[in-house]
C-alpha cells in the first residue's frame, strides 16, 4: 500500500553561537548545562556592553522562558541590538519571530530580509528557510529555482531539513529538473544526519519503482530506521513490508499496534484489521470496533481511509 510522501518544514531553534571570549564561553557552557541562572549572570555584564553575542544568547533566554519569565519584548529588543550589529544567529531569530509572529507584528517580507542578511554570513538555516519562502511564494515572489539555490547552499552546508527539502525538489521537479537519484542522495544524506522524515521518504521512493527495480530490502532499512526513532507512519511502513515477506521473522502486527499507539490513522486502521481477522493476534472483534469507530469519528482522518473503516466496520457487525 503506497503512502504519500510527507513534506514537512520543522521549526527548529539553534543554540547561540559565541566569541572567543572567556565570559561568553563561559555564559555559553552554562546554558548548553541548563544552568540559566549563570548563562544570564555571565552574559548580562558582557550584553550591557554591547557585546552581540551575549545580546542574542539572554535574548534567547527571555524568547524560550529559560531561566527568566518568558518576554518576548524583550528578546526582540535584545535580539534587535545584536543583528544590527551583525550577529546571524540574532538576525535569523528575528526573522523567525516575523515569519511566525511570535512577539512581533506577522511580515513574511520583513523575514525574508532578515534571512537574507543571516544567510549572506553562511547561516545554514536562513539559506533553508528563504529556500522554502521562495519556492512558495511567501513573503516574495515565487521563484522556484531561485528557491532550489538556497536550499542548495543549506544543504552542501548539512543542513538535514535543506537536504530533505531538496530532495523533494528533486522527486516533484520544482526549480529543477527532476531526477529521482539525486532525490534518492538527499533523501540519504539527510537521514545520516538524523533527519527521520528523510528516512521514511527514501523508503517509500526505494519500493516504488521509481529508482529501478524496487528494493524492498534497502527501503525497510530506512523505515526501520525512522520506526525506531519513533515516527509513527514509519512504523506502518515497515509493518506492511514485514506483511509483504520483508523481515518475515517479525509480526507486521507488532509494527500495526505501535503505530497506532503512536497515533498513526493507517496504522490504526491496520491493526483493526489484524485484530478483525486473528492475524498475528487473537481475533477480537471489539478491540478492532474501537479503533474502527476512532477512526471514523476522526475529523482529520483521510476520507478514503474513512470509507475503509466503514467497510470493516460493516463486516465486524
Amino acid at each position: 500500500m503506497r503512502r504519500a510522501i510527507f513534506i514537512l518544514f520543522s521549526c527548529l531553534f539553534l543554540t547561540p553561537a559565541f566569541s572567543q571570549e572567556q565570559g561568553a564561553g563561559a555564559a555559553l557552557e552554562a546554558l548548553l548545562a541548563g544552568d540559566y541562572e549563570t548563562a544570564r549572570a555571565l552574559a548580562e555584564p558582557l550584553a550591557e556592553k554591547g557585546d552581540a553575542d551575549a545580546q542574542h544568547l539572554i535574548g534567547y533566554l527571555y524568547e524560550n522562558g529559560l531561566g527568566v519569565e518568558t518576554d518576548l519584548q524583550r528578546a526582540v529588543d535584545l535580539y534587535d541590538k545584536a543583528a544590527r550589529a551583525g550577529q546571524a544567529d540574532a538576525q535569523f531569530a528575528l526573522g523567525e519571530l516575523a515569519r511566525t509572529g511570535d512577539g512581533v507584528r506577522e511580515a513574511p517580507d520583513i523575514a525574508i530580509g532578515w534571512y537574507k542578511l543571516a544567510a549572506e554570513q553562511g547561516h545554514a538555516r536562513a539559506n533553508l528557510r528563504l529556500g522554502v519562502m521562495h519556492l512558495e511564494g511567501v513573503g516574495v515572489d515565487q521563484d522556484k529555482a531561485r528557491g532550489v539555490k538556497f536550499l542548495m547552499e543549506a544543504a552542501e552546508a548539512g543542513e538535514p531539513e535543506a537536504q530533505r527539502n531538496l530532495a523533494i525538489a528533486y522527486l516533484s521537479g520544482d526549480g529543477v529538473s527532476r531526477h529521482h537519484p539525486t532525490a534518492a542522495d538527499w533523501f540519504a544524506k539527510a537521514a545520516e544526519g538524523g533527519d527521520m522524515l528523510a528516512a521514511y521518504n527514501l523508503g517509500l521512493l526505494l519500493q516504488s519503482g521509481d529508482l529501478g527495480v524496487p528494493d524492498l530490502e534497502a527501503s525497510a532499512t530506512y523505515m526501520r530506521k525512522a520506526a525506531e526513532a519513533g515516527f509513527a507512519p514509519a512504523m506502518t511502513g515497515l509493518g506492511l513490508l514485514v506483511h509483504s515477506g520483508v523481515d518475515a521473522e517479525e509480526s507486521p502486527a507488532d509494527w500495526f499496534e505501535r503505530a497506532a499507539e503512536a497515533g498513526d490513522p493507517q496504522g490504526r486502521f491496520l491493526y483493526a484489521v489484524a485484530l478483525s481477522e486473528g492475524d498475528g493476534r487473537e481475533r477480537d472483534a471489539e478491540a478492532a470496533l474501537l479503533l474502527v469507530d476512532g477512526l471514523i469519528a476522526d475529523p482529520e482522518v483521510d476520507p478514503a481511509l474513512k470509507d475503509q473503516a466503514k467497510k470493516l466496520r460493516r463486516r465486524l457487525r
